[in-house]
């Protein structure tokens, strides 16, 4: 398993806003919102293309739900407009609930997609990807360390009998020496 600083797991994908909403039958490209500030184009890791991708599709589905229910109270008079309305609300609201899934789905691993508004639609979502670039570089060099801390424990504070949680390491002597 690769665990580069880039690397995230790939959780299962079960929203219909899974696919280029550009290839589906009426799309509506003026509802499709950059990726920052440009059309979506491919990375140097096709796992950011995938995520960049399904945001856009998250947010061009509340662009289009947005749409609807704006042409829809253009329609207040109508017998009907509460009822439509009500449906077109729940729309919006269940279109925001898939984005807020897909922003709980990869929060934890520094990615954060933040839409641009403009008249109520979404016209441009900055992508952050952690710690890496939107090229896929490190923004910095990664920084390993490690210590090794030893004290000794006054022999008055020592306890007989205690012993730590679960097994000691491979390579260790004891972890308290304190513990007889």
């Amino acid at each position: 398993m690769n665990l580069s600083m880039n690397s995230f797991a790939h959780p299962e994908n079960t929203s219909p806003i899974n696919t280029d909403p550009r290839r589906l039958p009426g799309f509506v490209a003026s509802l499709f919102p950059l990726a920052n500030g440009a059309p979506p184009l491919a990375s140097a890791d096709p796992r950011n293309d995938e995520v960049v991708m399904t945001f856009l599709a998250a947010y061009y589905e509340i662009n289009v739900r947005w749409t609807a229910l704006c042409a829809v109270r253009g329609r207040a008079a109508e017998h009907s407009f509460l009822q439509e309305e009500r449906a077109a609300l729940q729309a919006i609201e269940a279109a925001l609930r898939e984005r807020d899934e897909l922003e709980d789905r990869y929060a934890p691993f520094g990615i954060i997609a933040e839409p641009i508004m403009e008249d109520g639609l979404a016209r441009d979502i900055q992508f952050t990807f952690g710690s890496v670039n939107p090229a896929g570089r490190f923004r910095a060099e990664p920084v390993v360390s490690s210590a090794t801390l030893s004290f000794q424990v006054p022999k008055k504070n020592r306890r007989s009998g205690v012993k730590p949680p679960g097994p000691l390491p491979a390579n260790a002597v004891t972890i308290f020496p304190c513990a007889d």
